[in-house]
């Protein structure tokens, strides 16, 4: 086994002081016989046969040297710790976070439906509006959520989106707007089955506060007096919302639907690697009479794999695919995402960064792509 510098050093102490103390009995014997044959010659008895002087005593062994200090432990863990002790201690951290706070955003860029302004013309003395299918935009959605653990194991969360969307018709002049989507609040109970699995239900219920007014399908030419352009604008900024998110979170971009989502999850969790798989539904339940279809539902089903390349520093890839199955046509399809993410960790709170890439469905068919930064904290 190898030695520090520190230890050898104590070692040759110990032996020194070993050494020092056998030659000081040595030498105290040596006095004490000479001490004694110098006496008996001044006593005049020199013809008696020296005594033979007593042994010296044995020298005392030198104390043992000190052992080596343990080994330095694994990174992220604490010295001396057993295997999972890190985990235990992240276990203990999340035991005592009560709420979470965090602010997603998702800037995106794509083409949706929206109202064209016509300018008077030669033949059309007045502004008309027509609808065109794909326009350009450019859209930054906002979600500021937050939760809180009402008892044990139970949390009780609400999420608030806002968004604010720029579009450029060819021919036509550039208009923005922005809106606030649907208020979801949502209850989710955690159960621990062991000591890296756990699985979550949750019922989310989406509050119709988004606004806006559906684009009619034949909307061509219309007066600019039966148009409300600031309601379609707003149309067409939740479905670019939706859009560049890959049509995950529908269900806060809906106008005039209330939605119903029960949602089932798991996490499970080994050293640094985590899984987070979970499916919903989303059942959208119109509140007006203006739109054409009473209830659309949509199921996505997800995953997310992440690895913790270090203690602050995090790894990970999602995927998501949704599935409408009640609706228009345009309602019944199914749309395709990845999204490559980086976290990083400083204490409580979590910055992250990822790319949406569209593979399948309206999102691809519409060229968007999607870029999300956020930041998440616990307290």
């Amino acid at each position: 086994m190898s030695m520090s510098a520190k230890d050898r050093g104590r070692l040759q102490v110990s032996v020194d002081v070993g050494v020092c103390v056998r030659v000081g009995a040595a030498l105290a014997a040596a006095a004490v016989v000479i001490g004694t044959a110098g006496s008996a010659r001044a006593h005049g008895d020199i013809d008696k046969p020296d005594t033979p002087a007593p042994a010296a005593p044995a020298a005392p062994a030198p104390p043992p040297a000190t052992p080596p200090p343990p080994a330095p432990a694994p990174e992220g863990a604490a010295a001396g710790a057993e295997p999972g002790a890190e985990r235990e201690v992240e276990k203990k951290e999340e035991e005592e976070e009560k709420g979470t706070l965090g602010l997603d955003l998702v800037m995106g860029w794509g083409k949706v439906p929206f109202a064209v302004q016509n300018l008077p013309g030669a033949g059309s003395p007045a502004v008309t509006y027509t609808r065109a299918d794909a326009v350009p935009s450019n859209v930054q959605s906002f979600i500021l959520g937050g939760s809180v653990e009402v008892i044990n194991n139970l949390d009780v969360g609400l999420r608030v989106p806002f968004t604010f969307a720029g579009f450029s018709p060819d021919g036509s002049a550039a208009r923005s707007t922005t809106g606030v989507g649907n208020l979801e609040l949502e209850g989710e109970y955690e159960l621990e089955l062991s000591e890296h699995l756990m699985l979550t239900g949750a019922l989310g219920l989406a509050l119709p506060t988004a606004q806006g007014d559906e684009i009619p399908p034949d909307l061509m030419n219309a007066n600019a007096n039966s148009v409300d352009a600031t309601a379609f604008d707003r149309f067409s900024l939740s479905r670019a919302a939706a859009s560049a998110r890959g049509y995950e979170d529908n269900a806060l971009f809906e106008p005039d639907r209330f939605g119903i989502i029960p949602k089932i999850g798991a996490l499970y969790r080994l050293r640094g690697l985590s899984v987070e798989p979970y499916v919903k539904v989303e059942n959208l339940v119109a509140t007006s009479s203006k739109l054409d279809e009473k209830y659309v539902g949509e199921l996505v089903a997800a995953v997310r794999v992440g690895y913790w390349v270090h203690k602050q520093f995090e790894l990970a890839l999602r995927g998501w695919v949704n599935v409408g199955y009640a609706g228009s046509d345009e309602d019944k399809q199914t749309a395709a995402m990845l999204e490559p993410d980086l976290v990083l960790r400083f204490g409580p709170v979590r910055p992250y960064a990822g790319v949406l890439v569209p593979l399948a469905g309206p999102p691809s068919d519409n060229g968007f792509v999607g870029v999300r930064v956020g930041l998440a904290g616990s307290f």
